[in-house]
């Protein structure tokens, strides 16, 4: 995994979460807090190596890569 310092990593979990949470009022609730932690989790470990992504210092780009990560797992009615 990446390394980010640990203020960068909240600020970028509670950005992730204003727009995915559907614990407080996401803007599209789509996972869970702890979903949401897990995708980024995944996506820091997806960009440990990888030549041709890299962190952008939690901006939209990152956000919507964590999004892409979830979706397998929500379903939307």
């Amino acid at each position: 995994m990446i390394l980010i310092e640990q203020d960068e990593h909240q600020k970028f979990i509670e950005y992730c979460e204003a727009f995915y949470s559907n614990e407080s009022d996401g803007i599209y609730p789509v996972a869970s807090n702890r979903e949401i932690r897990r995708g980024i989790d995944e996506y820091l470990h997806q960009l440990d190596g990888h030549e041709f992504q890299t962190w952008g210092g939690g901006d939209s780009l990152d956000r919507e890569r964590v999004r892409e990560i979830l979706e397998p797992s929500y379903s939307i009615i």
